[in-house]
């Protein structure tokens, strides 16, 4: 830091310079413009307010070339009952800062910024609390690197006035202000900074000790390069607010700011090591060196930090009919040690989710998602271990409204000599719909066409033709991609309705999947084979379908949300209906139930239904009641 000494001195303009106050200058980029601050003169005419002060104002020209300049111009927002003083213009040429003491403020002078709307400068913006105090906060100036540099008496500082510097963050917020620190300032006053454009040297104006007068001006040059460090999570790449990282250079301990961030200055050709830690974070170092850097190089250190837990799960959700990962699933996770639960996690579109987990302690993690089954991992426990470990665990979500041909039972191999067809995905054969194998497609029973209606069970069919019985209108039947779901299937002996025991087993993850997802209905629906009479098998489909619901009655399911239902002969998988041979296996395939959700608790807003009386009720005479 030295005073600097200039042989000569010239006037700068006739046209500008005034036997008052002339200073505080900003140019445009191109030099053509010029902002300076003066007291309240112009066109040879001075004004004062109520109290008779002359008051600054900023005022503004255009270059006329050859040192000359045009009319000036008083700024809208000057005022003869306060000051407007201290331009600064931004690179671009579209803000003006300046210190004010206009009514609104936060102290004496403050800093506003104009913004130049259509060619005009629009009303004046205060910078806010973060930037101004009770102070003064004067001098800006908008650095090369696009940081705001001011002087003010009423942050924290070394005595008098101190330099600072604040940035403008995402949000239009303001930074925190840094106090650029000793040498720069001191506990005199020290204000009115600026750079060179490449940043690396410039100056200031002092009263400290060692000048020649009141005010001098100093100049500098930077040797040490500013590094800046980014303290962020590990895992997830946020930046963490508030880690302290300890310099070892300097012996100096800094706090990161919201966006994870400290700054200092490291001269060149020097190494420093750099350690990072914050609560519930494993520490980590780092290094900072400036070896073969400039002065004009930007130097930055990330360090991440990894959370300090000894043991974590982590996985990724699917949905298990595309093998996808899911976006948006919700997972969450239960302990059996008394600890607090963790907040639930929402994976985001690579379907990640990861826990910090407890010692001796063992988790339940369950993920869910609308429309699906739950997908649930019981028994991860760090129990008996001793190293830290990071558990993996991964959950399948089974869609409720989607059919796959590898678990429809209708998608089964028909035997040696049958036809296999590839149905189209989610389309079902009905008691109404076949399928066709000459044209690959599933065909109306009657027209050859989507169905339109639904068929009483006396209906009667020939090779697909229609041979008796009337249309019922009715819902179009399930298509490509349609709303039924099959679970899972079980088998029956011939002519028999009880629950075999390679059925057992299915039974249970049936019960298993109703106990985590109790919100949904599921249809009971069993069947026969096409041998015996049409009214005998829709009884026996219907004892059949009612043993099931009593097996699962039996392990605590609620009755209300199974629905038994006996479809008889009707719904086959095959062409094995009456009087066509087919094999035992073929027939066995018929004899079958499966398990479908038909509806849910929660899918209705009850607060919606409005109970209507029928007015229209038709009530037959009961002929063969006691009265």
């Amino acid at each position: 830091m030295r005073q600097l000494h200039f042989l000569a001195q010239e006037k700068f303009s006739n046209e500008i310079n005034t036997k008052f106050h002339d200073a505080s200058v900003a140019f445009s980029k191109n030099g053509e413009e010029i902002f300076f601050t003066r007291n309240n003169f112009l066109d040879g005419k001075k004004e004062a307010d109520d109290a008779g002060i002359m008051r600054l104002k900023i005022f503004y020209a255009r270059s006329e070339g050859e040192g000359k300049w045009g009319e000036l111009q008083s700024l809208p927002f000057n005022s003869n009952e306060y000051s407007v003083a201290h331009p600064a213009l931004s690179a671009d040429g579209n803000k003006l800062y300046f210190a004010s003491d206009m009514p609104g403020g936060f102290g004496g002078m403050d800093l506003y910024v104009s913004d130049k709307e259509s060619g005009r400068w629009g009303p004046p913006m205060n910078l806010g609390p973060e930037v101004n105090t009770e102070g003064h906060e004067i001098f800006p100036y908008v650095a090369p690197d696009g940081k705001l540099y001011f002087a003010s008496d009423g942050h924290v500082g070394l005595g008098g006035l101190d330099i600072y510097y604040t940035s403008l963050k995402e949000g239009d917020v303001w930074s925190a202000p840094e106090n650029i620190g000793y040498p720069m300032n001191t506990v005199s006053d020290d204000f009115s900074i600026v750079f060179t454009e490449e940043g690396t040297c410039g100056f200031l104006a002092s009263d400290r000790e060692g000048g020649v007068g009141h005010d001098d001006i100093y100049s500098f040059k930077k040797t040490a390069l500013s590094v800046e460090v980014l303290v962020f999570d590990e895992r997830t790449e946020a930046p963490l607010e508030g880690a302290t990282v300890y310099v070892a250079c300097k012996e100096d301990s800094l706090t990161t700011n919201a966006e994870g961030k400290v700054t200092f200055d490291l001269k060149l050709n020097e190494v420093c090591k750099l350690t990072a830690s914050l609560e519930d974070y494993l520490p980590a170092d780092a290094e900072a060196s400036t070896k073969n850097l400039s002065l004009t190089d930007k130097l930055e250190v990330k360090i991440p930090l990894r959370r300090s837990a000894m043991f974590e799960v982590e996985g990724v959700v699917f949905d298990a009919f595309t093998s996808l990962p899911m976006e948006g699933a919700t997972v969450t996770i239960e302990n059996d040690c008394g600890q607090p639960l963790a907040q639930p996690y929402t994976t985001s579109i690579n379907g990640r989710y990861a826990f910090k987990l407890d010692m001796d302690c063992c988790y339940k993690i369950k993920a869910t998602q609308s429309n699906y089954f739950a997908g649930i991992a019981e028994n991860v426990c760090t129990k008996g271990k001793t190293e830290s470990e990071t558990l993996k665990e991964n959950l399948y979500l089974q869609p409720t409204n989607t059919i796959t041909q590898k678990d429809d039972p209708r998608n089964q191999p028909k035997g040696p000599g049958g036809l296999d067809p590839d149905p189209v995905p989610g389309q079902l054969e009905t008691n109404y719909t076949y399928y066709d194998p000459i044209t690959d497609t599933w065909m109306d029973k009657e027209t050859r066409l989507p169905a339109q209606g639904r068929y009483p069970d006396d209906r009667v069919y020939e090779k697909g033709v229609l041979k008796s019985g009337p249309i019922i209108p009715g819902p179009t039947p399930p298509g490509p991609g349609g709303e039924i779901a099959y679970l899972l299937h079980i088998y029956y002996d011939f002519d028999q309705a009880f629950i075999r025991d390679d059925a057992v087993a299915e039974l249970d993850k049936l019960k298993k999947l109703m106990d985590e997802n109790p919100q949904y209905i599921i249809e009971i629906g069993s069947h026969t084979d096409a041998r015996g009479s049409g009214h005998y098998n829709q009884r026996l489909s219907q004892r059949r379908a009612e043993s099931v619901v009593r097996w699962l009655s039996d392990k605590g399911i609620n009755r209300s949300k199974l629905v038994a239902r006996g479809y008889g002969e009707q719904v086959n998988v095959n062409d094995c209906v009456n009087n066509v041979p087919c094999t035992e296996r073929e027939h066995q395939m018929n004899r079958r139930t499966e398990f479908k959700v038909i509806g849910c608790t929660d899918c209705v807003d009850k607060a919606k239904i409005v109970s209507k009386e029928n007015k229209n009720v038709r009530v037959d005479e009961c002929k063969s009641c006691p009265f």
